[in-house]
C-alpha cells in the first residue's frame, strides 16, 4: 500500500553518472596534506619536543607558570603541533582564577585515548564538593568558554577533578 497519493519528486535535476565515470572518480589520488615532521632534540640528556611555531619557548614558560604539565612531553608535543591552543590557555587563566579561586591549580594533560586521537584537557584540581566545581566550571563557560571555544578547533576541554 502507497502512503502517499501522488508520486513524490525533490524537483531536484539529479544527473545519473555512468559507471566509468564513477570508476575514474574512485581511482584519482586524493591529495593529502604531509604531516608536520617532528625531530626531538637533546639538551642535557633529556629529550625535548621542539617549538615550531614563532615565541614557543616564551609561550610555555609562560603556560608553565599557571599550569602544572606532566613530566612526559605529551603536552608540550600537544601544543606545538596545535600552536593556537597556548595563547588560548593564557587567555583563559583570569576567568579561571575568577570561577575557581585565585589559589586553584590546574594542571594540563594529553592522553591519548583508544581509537588513537589526543585532546589537551585542562583540569581544575578541586577540593570541595562535585556541585561546588560544576557550578564553577558552568560559570567558566558561561562568562568566557562558549564565545572562545571554537579557537580551539576541539582539541582543548575544561574540566575538573576532586581531591
Amino acid at each position: 500500500m502507497n502512503a502517499y497519493p501522488q508520486p513524490q519528486s525533490s524537483d531536484n535535476p539529479w544527473t545519473v553518472a555512468t559507471a566509468g565515470q564513477l570508476y575514474r572518480a574512485f581511482q584519482q589520488q586524493p591529495q593529502w596534506l604531509e604531516p608536520q615532521q617532528f625531530r626531538s632534540r637533546s639538551i642535557g640528556g633529556a629529550l625535548q619536543a621542539p617549538s615550531v611555531f614563532a615565541g614557543g619557548d616564551a609561550l610555555l614558560g609562560k603556560v608553565r607558570k599557571y599550569y602544572v604539565l606532566p613530566s612526559d612531553s605529551s603536552v608540550v608535543r600537544f601544543l606545538s603541533e596545535h600552536q593556537t591552543l597556548s595563547p588560548l590557555l593564557l587567555e583563559a587563566v583570569p576567568y579561571l582564577k575568577s570561577s575557581f579561586g585565585e589559589h586553584a591549580v590546574f594542571s594540563l594533560r594529553a592522553p591519548i585515548d583508544d581509537s588513537g586521537s589526543q585532546t589537551l584537557y585542562a583540569v581544575a584540581v578541586w577540593s570541595g564538593s562535585a556541585q561546588s566545581a560544576r557550578e564553577a566550571l558552568e560559570y567558566f563557560d558561561d562568562r568566557w568558554w562558549i564565545k572562545n571555544s571554537q579557537t580551539a578547533l576541539g582539541h582543548l576541554t575544561f574540566t575538573y577533578e576532586l581531591v
